[in-house]
């Protein structure tokens, strides 16, 4: 499955530690959701819509969404 995520951060020439730090999570965190490795926390879903001016659903192509 393609992470739009990782596709707008590098878009936005942001480098995985500068994400992360916006994001408040570690770069290790935020590496594995760019993976699939891990699900996002709602509020780690929020923030990076927020970041990046779109939506959860648009990030997070194919994922379920549940209220966390």
């Amino acid at each position: 499955m393609r992470n739009i995520l990782k596709v707008k951060r590098w878009e936005s020439g942001l480098k995985q530690y500068e994400l992360a730090f916006l994001l408040g999570c570690s770069s290790t965190y935020l590496s594995l959701v760019e993976n699939n490795r891990v699900e996002a926390t709602m509020d780690f879903k929020r923030k990076a819509a927020e970041i990046f001016g779109t939506t959860i659903n648009e990030l997070f192509v194919g994922k379920v969404l549940t209220a966390a």
